[in-house]
């Protein structure tokens, strides 16, 4: 399973494998922060065990994980009811990685909150961040 790892700051450490060390090296988010995902069960582990873990890094849901959509039942529901679908995301950066991902959105018009709702929007999904 895809976990994903959050935190405030810029991160990078080691962490001890059973077979060696692993250097994680977390990616940097325009708008702060920086996330780390893997689906390695032995790294995700190591990371968890981490004296950086709870205090420096959480652990967060990714959208692909748990998609939270509203007004849906089955299939597609613009074509439903012609409403466009509600996407929910844990943060501005979540929402601007997957409308850039999903439909080739070039990150730099992405800049803004309103930027990101504007493209999602286009292509028929509402971007809803939750607090």
């Amino acid at each position: 399973m895809l976990k994903t790892y959050t935190s405030p700051t810029a991160v990078s450490f080691n962490v001890r494998l059973a077979d060696g060390h692993a250097h994680v090296a977390f990616i940097p988010h325009t708008l702060g922060g920086s996330s780390f995902s893997t689906s390695d069960v032995r790294l995700q582990e190591a990371i968890e065990k981490h004296h950086y873990f709870g205090r420096l890094i959480q652990l967060e849901a990714t959208p692909s994980q748990q998609p939270v959509t509203a007004g849906v039942k089955g299939g597609s529901s613009e074509a439903d009811n012609g409403k466009p679908k509600e996407m929910r995301f844990y943060s501005l950066a979540d929402a601007k990685d997957y409308v850039a991902e999903q439909w080739d959105v070039s990150r730099t018009k992405l800049r803004t909150r309103a930027q990101i709702e504007e493209a999602a929007l286009e292509h028929g999904v509402v971007v809803v961040i939750q607090n």
